[in-house]
């Protein structure tokens, strides 16, 4: 009888192993909804990886349809033409989202900013440093409380244009996250411009390691972990103008009109990368200081790296060091 039960108990051992040896990697790879969209998955049946790389694909070209500015076919510049369009359901709490960070951020997170980055020639990769009467004229387009939200339509006044940049690419591994855990995939990493969402751990059954971008040099400045969670970056390195030595960065400060230069990095973790895109805005924007106490009043965690007389400096909710 002992040597039975030995006996199921190493073939079902046998098996586990067996099960988790045959997982193999399955790689997407695609520049889609303004950036390369990478997902790395494991699983030992081939016909659900194919099935899954189908589906990835198509939900990111759907996004990007209905998402992308750029595009005068999108659902969001057919809104910026008309003022009005029906959304899909997914689309319309996107947009709930928008307004609820907008409201817990007191309006430094706004979809409406599109105006803004036109006039500072953001679009055209053209800097116009504007004079403060357009930038008053035009700060007076901008305001996420106009966007109203009835039924399955999204309406804005005229005037007014959206850009969800600051909030699109998170949702985009958001939806690709959902495809995955549909089909059961228990360890995966998305990374869609720096937006990240880890689904389980490693195949090392470690947390993902993730690193963050030194901001003023080539390569890492540190590394993080990620476990069935997301995060977000954003920096004053990726879309910027270099004027008579200053470094205007592409986020607006809605309530001034102006770039935000209190901050050279911040990362956001949350539990989707849709909220830590969103957030990491509006956090750069705060800058560290007021940064740090927002994210503590909500518990939520951030590391904000900032310059101050000429040097690095990094911020983590109550820890702060010098960066050598």
């Amino acid at each position: 009888m002992k040597s039975c039960l030995r006996c199921i108990i190493f073939f079902t051992i046998l098996c586990f192993f067996c099960i988790h040896c045959t997982n193999k990697e399955f790689n997407y790879s695609k520049f889609i909804v303004g950036s390369t969209c990478e997902v790395k998955f494991y699983t030992g049946n081939d016909s659900i990886a194919n099935a899954i790389l189908s589906e990835v694909d198509a939900e990111l070209i759907r996004i990007d349809s209905l998402l992308n500015r750029f595009s005068e076919v999108s659902l969001v510049s057919e809104l910026n033409r008309t003022s009005r369009v029906k959304a899909p359901e997914d689309i319309i709490q996107l947009f709930w989202l928008s307004d609820s960070v907008s409201r817990i951020t007191d309006g430094l997170f706004d979809i409406s900013i599109a105006p803004l980055l036109e006039l500072w020639g953001f679009y055209e990769h053209e800097f116009k440093n504007p004079d403060t009467v357009k930038i008053t004229l035009v700060k007076k387009l901008i305001d996420y409380r106009k966007i109203k939200i009835e039924n399955d339509s999204i309406i804005i006044r005229e005037g007014m244009k959206i850009d969800l940049g600051a909030i699109a690419q998170g949702y985009a591994a958001d939806r690709v996250a959902m495809i995955l855990k549909e089909h059961n995939i228990k360890s995966a990493l998305i990374n869609i411009g720096g937006e990240i969402v880890g689904i389980g751990q490693s195949p090392k059954k470690r947390p993902w390691r993730i690193g963050i971008r030194d901001p003023r040099a080539e390569g890492i400045i540190e590394g993080v972990e990620v476990e069935n969670a997301a995060l977000s970056t954003s920096g004053d390195y990726e879309k910027y103008f270099i004027i008579e030595d200053q470094r205007y960065p592409h986020i607006i400060n809605p309530k001034t009109g102006f770039p935000a230069l209190n901050f050279v990095s911040v990362t956001i973790f949350a539990d989707n990368a849709a909220y830590a895109d969103a957030m990491a805005t509006a956090v750069a924007i705060m800058g560290s200081d007021k940064g740090v106490k927002f994210l503590d009043s909500l518990g939520i965690r951030g590391i904000i790296y900032y310059e101050e007389n000429g040097q690095l400096q990094r911020v983590e909710n109550n820890k702060k060091k010098n960066i050598e």
